[in-house]
């Protein structure tokens, strides 16, 4: 039987049902499901009780079970990199799955072992009463998947390219950048989205990732969603598109927008660190990525 651990390793659970509802749809398609205290428990806006029970919290279940579900971002996994025992991980294989605050994880798993990880929906957006059911059924086909293709509509003209996938969310990129968390990637594929923030925020962030040469190295980037931009009395009609146009226009990477992925409750699962094959044609595009995890479900009736 597979088996899958929800924990809270940043931000603190306020919809405790939400990742009762996840637990279930694990349970239903015949996974052993733990949840960890940090769940359960809070300490001022981070889960569990104090800083070291939810490190603690998270090691365990990333030695116990085969795939971790971190059950909300927020903020807080920042705090506990130097405590987690990445090295362990990778030695024992553990998939992690989150997004959001969780991209510190990813980013450093990647850079520190070269680990592959998921950028996919959390327990409490599994459990959401309005998560649209494409996010679910992608996350568990690409859970069961050797590879996997995902398809999108795109206003990009036709290209190919391949390389490393990677990325997330786009602030923590940035946060991680010039730190030993960060990945050095040439010639892979990043990958971005946000959301709350005002549109130069996500102008600049871009700039930076430019300006530092990290989109300069890579084929492409992917853009996902970013949702609820936030508005200024300062815009004056700049907003989204301005921002993402002159960022776009200051390097020779192409950016390729309409990724279903980000803070909405229809969000596509990416396999960090996956070698992969980008091909657009008509505007379709087909995101080829290889080495997902290949659990096995055995469904109860």
């Amino acid at each position: 039987m597979n088996r899958v651990g929800i924990t809270a390793p940043s931000g603190n659970v306020l919809d405790i049902e939400a990742v009762e509802r996840a637990r279930a749809l694990f349970e239903g398609r015949g996974w052993d499901v733990a949840v960890g205290e940090s769940v359960y428990s809070s300490s001022m806006r981070f889960g569990g009780s104090s800083e070291s029970a939810r490190t603690s919290d998270f090691n365990h279940m990333c030695m116990k079970e085969e795939l971790v579900l971190c059950a909300r971002g927020g903020y807080g996994f920042s705090r506990i990199l130097p405590g987690v025992d990445f090295s362990v991980i990778a030695q024992k294989g553990t998939w992690v799955a989150g997004f959001s605050d969780i991209t510190f994880f990813s980013l450093a798993y990647l850079a520190l072992t070269g680990g592959k990880s998921l950028q996919a929906p959390t327990a409490s957006v599994l459990g959401n009463l309005e998560c649209d059911p494409y996010t679910i059924e992608t996350f568990f086909n690409v859970l069961g998947a050797t590879d996997y293709t995902l398809d999108f509509h795109t206003p990009f003209h036709d290209f190919e390219t391949e390389g490393k996938l990677w990325g997330g969310n786009l602030s923590i990129l940035c946060a991680a950048l010039g730190t030993p968390y960060f990945p050095r990637i040439k010639g892979g594929i990043l990958f971005v989205e946000d959301v709350d923030e005002p549109a130069y925020k996500i102008e600049r962030n871009l700039n930076q990732l430019i300006q530092s040469g990290v989109i300069e190295n890579q084929k492409a980037v992917l853009l996902g969603d970013f949702s609820q931009v936030r508005r200024s009395a300062h815009d004056f009609g700049y907003g989204l598109d301005e921002a993402l146009s002159f960022a776009s226009m200051h390097t020779s990477t192409p950016f390729i927008s309409g990724l279903p992925f980000g803070h909405k409750m229809k969000m596509a699962t990416l396999v960090v660190g996956a070698q992969s094959v980008l091909s657009i044609r008509s505007h379709k595009a087909l995101l080829t990525m290889k080495g997902c995890p290949a659990f096995r479900e055995r469904i109860r009736l």
